[in-house]
């Protein structure tokens, strides 16, 4: 089995809060979402040519009720969520080197999400690929130049092996896994800074998609991880970490 995890980011590397998350799928039942998410839109009047962004239902460009129809199809998906939330201003006060620059950042997330996808393929038994939400040119190649380095030395946590090649990278509106990508991350970070209809659409998909402990059905540190623990930022880690940035050097 193949597994296809598709991830975008919500807010900015340099602001309050950011996220990067999304949903990891088995390539033999892409059929099955995509016709199940194409009726979803069809019998709400969405037009094919546009995309449903979490942004638009944030904004009211998208109705009530066809968010409601939208995430409650997304709910029922066969998908598993993955969702690494940051906090950069308490992080950079204890944890300099994984928020020292943007691309730090950036770099910390994917690494913290690469973990878990690996630890998910490995309870699988099974193989994936990453796919990520094109950003700029000279910064998608400093993330390949990351991601390649990490999946052939692995991380303090976790050797990446069941993880196909390097990342592959594209612009969302060409890809229906990121835009579902978008619509997880997105409220992921906006319950984390109470806005609006985040919580609900966050609690909704933490309770169906997200992936969860094989014991313990827990998710925190599974399929979702924030870092440093907003609660509690004095508190040390527990284990040692990974510095990122000697990576991107």
């Amino acid at each position: 089995m193949v597994y296809l995890l598709f991830l975008d980011e919500s807010g900015a590397p340099d602001e309050g809060v950011f996220a990067v998350g999304g949903i990891a799928v088995r390539a033999d039942r892409w059929p099955e979402l995509r016709s199940r998410w194409d009726r979803c839109l069809a019998e709400c009047g969405w037009p094919e040519d546009k995309e449903l962004k979490w942004s638009g239902t944030v904004r009211g460009e998208v109705p009530p009720d066809v968010a409601d129809a939208v995430y409650d199809c997304l709910a029922g998906l066969p998908i598993q969520c993955f969702t690494t939330v940051l906090w950069p201003d308490v992080g950079k006060g204890h944890y300099e080197q994984f928020f020292a620059t943007e691309e730090d950042t950036y770099a910390t997330a994917l690494m913290f999400i690469a973990e878990r996808f690996q630890r998910f393929l490995v309870q699988e038994d099974s193989y994936g690929a990453i796919v990520l939400d094109s950003r700029r040119r000279e910064v998608d190649d400093r993330m390949r130049q990351f991601f390649t380095r990490i999946k052939r030395e692995g991380t303090p946590f976790a050797e990446l092996e069941r993880i196909v090649d390097g990342l592959l990278l594209g612009p969302s509106h060409f890809s229906l896994g990121l835009q579902l990508a978008d619509l997880v991350v997105g409220p992921a970070r906006s319950a984390q800074i109470k806005m609006g209809e985040g919580s609900r659409r966050h609690k909704q998909l933490l309770e169906t998609v997200y992936c969860r402990h094989p014991a313990s059905g827990e998710i925190d540190g599974v399929g979702m991880k924030c870092f440093p623990d907003s609660t509690r930022p004095d508190r040390g880690p527990e284990v040692r970490l990974f510095n990122p940035r000697e990576l991107l050097n």
